[in-house]
């Protein structure tokens, strides 16, 4: 028997997955600053919902992990980035050295990866991270000691910057952008913790009304200048007027906590099914956004919400017109071929 799809799941990642178009599309601003606060947070506490702990003594358990939550997204992150790399290198007529010194980027990853694959930092961390938090729970017992390993984590990842560890790419930081794991992991196994309890909460009235004030007032004082936070996971930035690790563990899960709520009544709504639709397919978008914001400029488009509508659009219509393809390799070769990672 099929489990029942939670739609408003799907809507939180569509909301989240916008917000990142926005986010680069937009010049920065107080604006862009406050889609940074919570937009990644948002996708690593979703991906820790579906986390479960295994026996971590069995290897066999370890592959059958490896299969289901990790070998597709690595296999698409490295078909996608060679297609895009190539890409960008055939429109921008780049010579060999530059896309061989831009490939080697991809096993490197972190920081290193730029233009048409900016995004892919994220693939590179939400691997590590629910791989580390399947870890935790499986190998830790005690909630409160896995909340306290995943805070301490936190609170070191506030207690340096940015971490210099090779000059083959003039940047700073891990491979991988292994440290981010640090804050990745906190914010994963929050949304492991939050979907293994009583995760109802969220439809509830009362909570969402709570969250979206909470939220309102936190966004209210910010741009009324009464503090200031910056938060970028992919560059280490973490810039706070008060406690780094307080602002980093509250702020961005009451807005992201807000975010679901929200989803959740958006749910109500006749025009949820479009939202529900561009969350099932987040991944092809988070790969794909940066090439088509730049498609359009070169395109002549320079209206912003045109830009980000068909940069949302696109990879949906592409995505659409692959499944009758799908459907006849399917019926003929007599398997199932993966769908795109949501």
């Amino acid at each position: 028997m099929l489990k029942k799809r939670i739609e408003w799941i799907d809507i939180a990642k569509a909301y989240g997955i916008i917000a990142v178009v926005v986010g680069h599309a937009l010049a920065s601003g107080s604006s862009t600053n406050i889609i940074y606060w919570w937009h990644m947070p948002l996708f690593f506490i979703i991906g820790g919902f579906f986390l479960k702990p295994i026996n971590s003594k069995k290897i066999s358990e370890w592959k059958k992990f490896f299969n289901k939550r990790i070998y597709k997204d690595l296999r698409i992150y490295f078909i996608a980035g060679i297609l895009l790399i190539l890409a960008y290198s055939i429109l921008y007529s780049k010579d060999w050295d530059y896309v061989v010194n831009h490939l080697s980027r991809l096993i490197v990853g972190g920081r290193t990866l730029n233009l048409y694959t900016s995004t892919f930092w994220f693939v590179n961390v939400y691997l590590l991270s629910i791989t580390a938090v399947t870890l935790l729970v499986s190998a830790v017992k005690s909630r409160l000691l896995q909340l306290g390993i995943v805070s301490g984590g936190l609170f070191i990842a506030t207690c340096y910057d940015k971490i210099e560890w090779s000059t083959l790419y003039h940047y700073q930081g891990l491979p991988w952008n292994v440290d981010i794991v640090l804050i990745a992991a906190f914010f994963t196994y929050v949304g492991y913790l939050f979907f293994h309890t009583n995760w109802k909460w969220i439809e509830k009235p009362l909570p969402i009304i709570g969250l979206t004030l909470s939220s309102i007032t936190i966004i209210g004082l910010y741009l009324n200048h009464q503090f200031n936070f910056e938060l970028s996971m992919k560059s280490h930035l973490i810039q706070a007027s008060g406690p780094k690790v307080l602002m980093l563990a509250t702020i961005p899960l009451i807005l992201s906590f807000t975010v679901m709520g929200l989803s959740y009544l958006t749910t109500q709504m006749a025009s949820g099914f479009i939202l529900s639709m561009i969350g099932k397919h987040t991944m092809i978008i988070m790969y794909l956004n940066n090439a088509l914001l730049d498609l359009t400029e070169r395109a002549g488009i320079t209206n912003v919400v045109s830009q980000i509508v068909i940069t949302v659009l696109i990879p949906l219509i592409l995505v659409t017109l692959e499944k009758p393809v799908r459907t006849a390799l399917n019926s003929r070769q007599g398997v199932y071929l993966d769908d795109y990672p949501a």
